[in-house]
């Protein structure tokens, strides 16, 4: 491998990281395990509730740490759950007066703060910021996948 492209993939690779620890720092201030953040920013995200099973899926999150955030936040106050109307095997899950207090005070200003940060990008830089994370992604998996001979 060339050593521009060395260079520009560690350099790649610190700005992810530093990325993924700005959120974890935010949600430390809000005094919440990541899960727990993200859990609550897919629901307002979405505006509908979800399972458990469509969390995982769109965040790509671990299904035993998504169930034992959700216990938590459960048993804190923050969601309920309903049977799904789709799939009578899940449960649909629902942020409470407590959770949706919650969310107004932490979640929703930084979703709205990443907003104006996001949105001061024009157009067409959001859209080929989009494209070639897109793109690096797919990259990604076909190596892999030449990797394991797949």
């Amino acid at each position: 491998m060339d050593d521009t492209v060395q260079s520009d993939l560690v350099r790649y690779n610190q700005l992810q990281k530093k990325l993924d620890e700005f959120y974890s720092c935010f949600a430390k201030i809000c005094h919440i395990p990541d899960s727990v953040f993200w859990i609550i920013y897919s629901l307002l995200e979405r505006q509908e509730p979800c399972t458990q099973t469509e969390l995982c899926s769109m965040w790509s999150f671990h299904k035993q740490t998504i169930n034992t955030a959700l216990k938590n936040m459960e048993s804190g106050g923050l969601i309920f759950f309903e049977q799904s109307i789709r799939n009578k095997k899940e449960k649909q899950i629902f942020l409470t007066h407590k959770g949706t207090a919650f969310a107004q005070k932490t979640v929703i200003p930084f979703m709205e703060m990443e907003k104006r940060a996001f949105g001061s990008l024009d157009s067409t830089e959001r859209q080929e910021f989009l494209r070639l994370t897109q793109k690096h992604l797919e990259l990604l998996q076909a190596e892999l996948k030449k990797q394991l001979n797949l």
